[in-house]
C-alpha cells in the first residue's frame, strides 16, 4: 500500500506540471496580444510554486542543508522579481527589446545565489571566514557580469543582433558552468541530502540551460508568446522533482571517499575561476576592473589555501595528539598507572633484540606480593588496590635508571626489565626493591612479618647467543616460584637454558 500511495503521487505530479504547461501553452497561443502578459504571469506562477518546494524543504532540514535550499529559493525569487518587473512593462505598453537596468541587474543576481551554492562546501561553524569570502567572490563575479552586459547592451535604443547574441552566449556559458559545477556536486555528496538537493539542482540547471539558449535564440527572430513555456518548465521540473524524491529515496550512486574527498575540497575553486575568467575577459575593455577582479579572484583563492592548509595542519597535529594519548592509555594499566602487559610484550622484544645487538647482558626480574589473596579477604579489595598502587609507585622510585622498565604483569605481579644489566647488578637492584616495599610499612594481617612483603624471580641473558624471548620470561618465572617455594619475601636468580648451553660448550 505505500508504494501504490507513492506511485499514485508521483503521477499526480507529473500530471499536474503536464497540466500545467498544457493549459499555459494555450493560454499563450490563444489569448489576444493585449492580454500576452499573462502568459508572463504563467512563468511567475511556476517560480513561485518552486519557491515554495524549496522553502518546503528548508524547513524541513536543518545546518547547510537549509542555507542551499534558501539560497536556491533566493535565487528563483530573484528571477521571479525580474520577471514580474517584464510584466509590468507589458502591461504598461513598453517595447519588451529594451531592457532597464533595475530588470536585468536582478536577472543577473539570480546567478549569485547559485554561485556560492555550487562553491560551499560541508564542514563545521568554523567555515564563517569561508563563507563571507565566498559571498564577497560572488557579489564581485555578478557585478563585474552586469558591468560587462551593459558595457555593450544600450539603454534607450534597440540592441544589434550581434549585441542580443553576444549576451545570449553570456548567459548560456554562465547556465553551463553552474550547471557542470552542481553535477560534480552530485558526486562529492555524502549525505543524503546534501546529494538530494544537487539532484534536483543540476537537473533544474541543466533543463534550464538547454531551454533558455533555446528560448532566446528563437526570440532574437520572432517573438512567439509560446516561447514563454520555455522558461516555465524548468521551475516546474524542479518543483515535480522536489515532491517526487521527498516520499521515495534516490538510487544509490555514491562516488568512492577519493572523489569526495576531490570534490568537497575542490569545490571553492569554482567561484575564483568564475570571477578570474570573467576577469580576463573584461580587462580586454576595462583594464582596471577587469585586473581588480583578477587580483581578488587570485587573492581569495590563496587565502583560502592558505587557511585550509593551516587547519590541515592543526588537524594532524590534533590526529597526533590524539593517537598518542591513545596509545598511552591502551598501554598504561588503569589501577597503578603503570606499563600494562601489552606495553610490557612491545618492550621486551625491544630490549631482546638490542641485547643480542649489541652483546649486552639483559635483566629480567618477576615480582609477586606475598598472601596477596589473604590481604583481600581480610581488609578488601579497595584496600588490596590502594596496596598494588602503592607498591607501583615505589618500586618506580626505586629503580636507578630512566632505562629501567616497570610494567604490571597482571593481578598482584609487576615485571622489570633491566638492559645492560648482570645477575649480579639484578640482584643488587631487587635488594632495593625490597627496601622500597618494606619502607612502605602496609600492614598486613596474614603477613609473617605483618607488613606487605614482595618475592623477586630474575632471570638473566648474558648477551652470548641469540636469545629467547619466552625462555626468558620462563626462567624468571620458575625463579619467582622457588623464592616463594622457600619461604617468600626472598629474591631468587636462575640463567636462562640457552646460557647453560652456552657454557657447557
Amino acid at each position: 500500500m505505500p508504494e501504490r500511495s507513492q506511485a499514485g503521487r508521483q503521477v499526480l505530479v507529473i500530471a499536474g506540471v503536464l497540466g500545467y504547461l498544457l493549459v499555459h501553452g494555450l493560454a499563450a497561443c490563444l489569448l489576444p496580444e493585449s492580454l500576452s502578459p499573462l502568459s508572463t504571469l504563467g512563468i511567475v506562477i511556476a517560480e513561485l510554486a518552486a519557491v515554495s518546494a524549496c522553502l518546503t524543504v528548508a524547513g524541513k532540514t536543518s545546518g547547510q542543508s537549509r542555507m542551499l535550499w534558501c539560497l536556491l529559493a533566493l535565487s528563483l525569487l530573484l528571477h521571479v522579481t525580474a520577471m514580474s518587473l517584464d510584466m509590468i512593462a507589458e502591461w504598461q505598453g513598453k517595447t519588451a527589446t529594451l531592457a532597464p537596468a533595475r530588470q536585468v541587474l536582478l536577472g543577473t543576481l539570480d546567478g549569485v545565489p547559485l554561485l556560492l551554492v555550487v562553491s560551499l562546501r560541508a564542514g563545521t561553524q568554523r567555515d564563517l571566514l569561508f563563507r563571507i569570502m565566498k559571498v564577497v567572490l560572488s557579489l564581485a563575479t555578478g557585478a563585474l557580469f552586469y558591468v560587462l552586459i551593459f558595457s555593450v547592451l544600450p539603454i534607450h535604443t534597440n540592441p544589434e543582433p550581434a549585441t542580443l547574441v553576444f549576451i545570449s552566449n553570456l548567459f548560456d556559458v554562465l547556465g553551463i558552468f553552474l550547471w557542470i559545477a552542481a553535477m560534480i556536486r552530485v558526486f562529492g555528496a555524502d549525505q543524503v541530502n546534501e546529494r538530494r538537493f544537487f539532484v534536483c539542482l543540476s537537473m533544474f540547471l541543466g533543463s534550464s540551460a538547454i531551454l533558455d539558449s533555446v528560448h532566446n535564440r528563437i526570440l532574437m527572430k520572432h517573438d512567439y508568446v509560446w516561447l514563454d513555456l520555455f522558461l516555465s518548465a524548468p521551475p516546474l521540473l524542479l518543483a515535480g522533482i522536489i515532491f517526487m524524491t521527498s516520499s521515495r529515496p534516490l538510487p544509490s550512486f555514491y562516488g568512492s571517499p577519493r572523489i569526495v574527498r576531490i570534490v568537497r575540497i575542490g569545490s571553492p575553486v569554482f567561484l575564483s575561476l568564475a570571477l578570474l575568467l570573467l576577469g580576463l575577459f573584461v580587462s580586454r575593455s576595462d583594464f582596471y576592473i577587469g585586473t581588480s577582479a583578477v587580483v581578488l579572484s587570485i587573492g581569495c583563492y590563496c587565502a583560502m589555501n592558505i587557511i585550509l592548509h593551516e587547519r590541515a595542519i592543526e588537524a594532524e597535529e590534533s590526529l597526533a595528539h590524539a593517537n598518542g594519548r591513545l596509545t598511552e592509555l591502551v598501554s598504561t594499566d588503569g589501577l597503578t598507572g603503570a606499563p600494562n602487559r601489552r606495553a610490557f610484550d612491545q618492550r621486551i622484544d625491544v630490549e631482546v633484540r638490542a641485547a643480542h645487538r649489541f652483546a649486552q647482558p639483559l635483566s629480567l626480574l618477576l615480582i609477586d606480593v606475598d598472601h596477596f589473596k589473604q590481604l583481600n579477604d581480610a581488609k578488601g579489595h579497595l584496600a588490596g588496590d590502594d596496596c598494588l598502587v602503592q607498591i607501583a609507585q615505589a618500586l618506580h622510585r626505586a629503580l636507578p635508571r630512566a632505562t629501567d622498565f616497570l610494567a604490571r604483569y597482571g593481578g598482584e605481579e609487576f615485571v622489570v626489565l633491566l638492559p645492560a644489566t648482570d645477575g649480579f647488578g639484578a640482584a643488587t637492584v631487587a635488594h632495593t626493591l625490597h627496601s622500597a616495599i618494606s619502607n612502605l610499612h602496609l600492614e598486613h594481617p596474614s603477613s609473617p612479618s605483618g607488613v606487605v612483603t614482595v618475592s623477586i624471580g630474575i632471570s638473566t641473558y648474558d648477551g652470548s647467543v641469540p636469545p629467547d624471548t619466552l625462555e626468558l620470561i620462563h626462567t624468571a618465572d620458575q625463579a619467582l616460584y622457588r623464592a616463594k617455594s622457600l619461604g617468600r619475601n626472598r629474591t631468587e636468580i636462575l640463567v636462562t637454558r640457552e646460557v647453560d648451553k652456552a657454557n657447557l660448550s
